[in-house]
């Protein structure tokens, strides 16, 4: 029988999940273990993969135990040879990709013992879009990617159908703080998609170079990629090249605090800015909210879709919350999107 969060996942019809935690000891990983085990109650074909490495053994500011991910009898395995070597899972060798890490190359493997696991995977969406794809061709009926958030790649629309953020006590010195940066980040995420011409112009414009300028001439929009020969030196050629008619600024890359400074300063109501998606927003809330205050706007050419938000009321350093007072913030804070405490079993979402 599935309940809660899991039945969510499952009714709304996403087949991989990104989980995104907002630092380190949020419970990221209880909830990719979660996921795991009920999963596994209800004979679910899995697939396991890491955007990057987090699978520390222990905790370097608090010198505890960090959870492992436990892997399923059957599960599909995706990690480094270091970490398929070291797992105490027995897993079976599927093949070897054409992906590496520090930690050796990146494998495909089938878990014939149930066990714990450390999840290796390689940082980019490309590599991770062709893994995710590979474990779907061998038999998953569900994709759970681990993440984190200065890991955003497993979180891009591009590669995964859901995403579930990750909060805690962790965050921040008080729950104000927490609850704010939370709402950051989900606000963030939910940003906008674009639509219609100017959205077909932005793409084209990113077809054609690393970022693009949208020109309004006589109601007509006109199109000037921006080709830099280093890709992150693009942000700023984009800005060199505004002009009074520029409607939209499209960044083939991230969008900083920087470009906001220089957006500002250029325009007393600023044109739009267009990212591919919300990974790509590597933003102070201090900034984005000047921004929009100045009339600003940032859009999106594909839309993350948040699942849900899970909470960790504790930290390993000792603050911690009471755990009903604590969901019962988040959910007020966070409405209408479903929050669970998935060790306190309650939540929103019936």
């Amino acid at each position: 029988m599935m309940t809660g969060l899991d039945k969510l996942i499952i009714t709304a019809g996403y087949s991989s999940i990104a989980i995104v935690g907002m630092t380190k000891n949020v419970g990221k990983t209880v909830t990719f273990n979660y996921l795991v085990e009920t999963f596994e109650k209800n004979a679910v074909a899995l697939g396991l993969i890491s955007a990057g490495y987090d699978g520390e053994r222990f905790d370097r500011l608090t010198l505890k135990d960090k959870p492992r991910i436990y892997a399923p009898k059957g599960a599909l395995v995706v990690t480094a040879k270091a970490c398929f070597d070291a797992a105490a899972a027995e897993l079976e060798l599927l093949e070897s990709s054409s992906f590496s890490t520090p930690l050796g190359a990146v494998l495909l493997a089938r878990v014939k013992q149930a066990g714990l696991v450390e999840l290796a995977g390689p940082g980019s969406v490309f590599a991770l879009s062709k893994l995710v794809a590979k474990m779907f061709d061998y038999g998953a009926g569900y994709v759970l990617v681990d993440g984190a958030i200065n890991r955003l790649a497993s979180a891009s629309p591009l590669l995964t159908d859901g995403t579930i953020l990750a909060t805690g006590a962790a965050l921040g010195p008080t729950m104000d703080d927490v609850i704010k940066k939370t709402v950051f980040r989900c606000n963030l995420f939910m940003a906008s998609a674009l639509e219609g011409e100017m959205a077909e112009a932005a793409r084209s414009g990113l077809e054609a170079g690393n970022a693009a300028l949208l020109h309004r001439d006589d109601c007509a929009l006109r199109i000037e990629p921006v080709k830099a020969t280093i890709p992150l030196l693009a942000g700023a050629q984009l800005i060199d090249r505004c002009l009074r008619e520029t409607e939209a600024l499209v960044f083939g890359g991230a969008l900083v605090d920087k470009n906001l400074i220089e957006v500002m300063e250029l325009y007393p109501i600023p044109p739009i800015l267009i990212v591919k998606d919300a990974t790509r927003l590597f933003i102070s809330p201090e900034l984005y909210y000047r921004f929009i205050n100045q009339g600003g706007n940032i859009k999106v050419l594909d839309r993350i879709n948040l699942v849900a938000i899970t909470l960790n009321p504790t930290d390993p350093c000792g603050r911690g919350y009471d755990p009903q007072m604590f969901l019962e913030r988040m959910e007020e804070a966070l409405s209408p999107y479903p929050v669970f405490d998935l060790v306190f079993e309650t939540s929103n979402y019936r």
